[in-house]
């Protein structure tokens, strides 16, 4: 009996093999991706030519850890297609030279198919330009507009962003389907006039409603398509600061520039009141001239009867 029971293992292993082997062969594509790897095709019975064969259509079916099959090139650039980003960039560079600079930014967005959008120049401290310039670009051209604007002095601060429309987009454009199917059906309606009179008034009324509703949602839709088409760069650039440091002795400068300064300004202001009381001074002269006068003559008017008697 114990004889029996160990040769029953080594009976049923070829037939076991020449099972798998069967159904290698016989199944689909999909079945035989998943095959067994060559160490234990090659355990079981396999030459090691059809054991390597099979652990490589394994690995090319597999593709990817965990047996999932990788995804179509194709597939993924359709879905990048059909994305609705609208980016979005703030960079912040020191230039040689602010009205230069400004200009080249100018050409290169004129350059790319865009436009400048907004421009605010001032004059800082040392008599220094700088100022904030936004332009509109194609969104294909918004990776090169960046690179042109990085090129024309050393970037201080760089911010780029993209926001993803698309299931907006995609619930705008349903509503609006939605809304064009219903204004259809009143316009049929409206058109045979086979209703009552109440019926008919009412489907006018709300033919209105939805045609104010459909062109609001095509606005929305056209506002996307314009923030989608063109990406904003703003572009916030200045010119380097003086060289030279201040030394110990700066403060007491600054001190005595701002004593003049505030000397200057309360002589000013000395100014600005004498000019507002002129006007009043010189009326309170006339006005103490005529009581003078006019005191004088009482005076004198008293003194003749003291006189005569």
């Amino acid at each position: 009996m114990t004889t029996r029971a160990l040769m029953v293992p080594f009976l049923v292993m070829p037939l076991t093999t020449g099972c798998m082997r069967g159904q290698d062969k016989a199944a689909p594509e999909s079945t035989r991706a998943a095959a067994p790897p060559a160490t234990f095709v090659a355990a079981q019975g396999a030459a090691p030519a059809e054991a390597a064969r099979l652990a490589e259509g394994a690995a090319g079916k597999l593709g990817a850890p965990g047996g999932q099959a990788p995804a179509k090139p194709a597939g993924l650039a359709a879905m990048a297609a059909a994305r609705k980003l609208i980016r979005t960039a703030q960079i912040t560079v020191e230039v040689a030279g602010f009205e230069e600079a400004a200009k080249r930014v100018g050409a290169l967005a004129d350059s790319l198919g865009g436009y400048l959008a907004d421009s605010q120049t001032t004059r800082g401290n040392q008599d220094r330009l700088q100022g904030t310039i936004t332009i509109r670009v194609p969104a294909e051209a918004f990776a090169q507009a960046v690179a042109g604007i990085k090129a024309l002095g050393r970037v201080r601060l760089e911010n780029v962003a993209a926001q993803d429309v698309t299931k907006a987009y995609t619930d705008l454009e349903t509503r609006l389907g939605v809304k064009r199917q219903t204004a259809a059906r009143l316009t049929e309606l409206l058109r045979n006039r086979t209703a009552d009179l109440d019926d008919i008034l009412s489907a006018e009324r709300e033919l209105a409603r939805i045609t104010e509703e459909i062109e609001t949602l095509e606005g929305e839709r056209r506002f996307y398509d314009q923030q989608v088409a063109l990406s904003t760069i703003t572009v916030t650039m200045h010119e380097p600061a003086a060289l030279v440091e201040p030394g110990a002795f700066a403060p007491i400068g600054n001190a005595f520039k701002e004593s003049a300064e505030l000397l200057a300004n309360s002589v000013a202001a000395l100014i600005y009141a004498a000019v507002a009381l002129l006007p009043w001074l010189l009326v309170a002269f006339v006005a103490w001239k005529v009581f003078r006068a006019v005191r004088r003559r009482r005076g004198k008017k008293a003194e003749e009867p003291a006189r005569a008697a």
